[in-house]
């Protein structure tokens, strides 16, 4: 018992030796004022380039399923009278050999 306690005790020092240390704080931004005009008025305006319009895809509509213990995608598709490509398809992020319990499926054309 003796024996396990100093090895315990060696153990968290060990641990607390390697601690890391204090993280190095950083500092903080310092702020410009904006510039007004020559009669201390509002500050200038400022043009600011927006950025450029982005298209994301939209998420393919249908219905959602969420997987139950001994459920195939080959099973859920034939459920929903889905191909297994479309149900795949519509679903990318999803291995069908390894779908988890509680992964939501996107059912295409529901």
């Amino acid at each position: 018992m003796r024996r396990r306690f100093a090895i315990l005790l060696v153990t968290l020092g060990l641990v607390a030796a390697c601690g890391g240390g204090t993280p190095t704080p950083t500092p903080a931004p310092v702020a410009t004022p904006a510039p007004t005009d020559i009669f201390g008025g509002s500050p200038a305006p400022t043009e600011e380039a927006t950025p450029p319009a982005v298209e994301t895809a939209s998420p393919v509509a249908g219905k959602r399923y969420t997987v139950k213990k001994g459920d195939t995608m080959w099973a859920i598709a034939q459920r929903y009278g889905v191909s297994l490509a479309d149900l795949k398809a519509a679903n990318p992020d999803v291995d069908p050999r390894a779908m988890r319990i509680g992964t939501v499926l996107v059912i295409p054309g529901q």
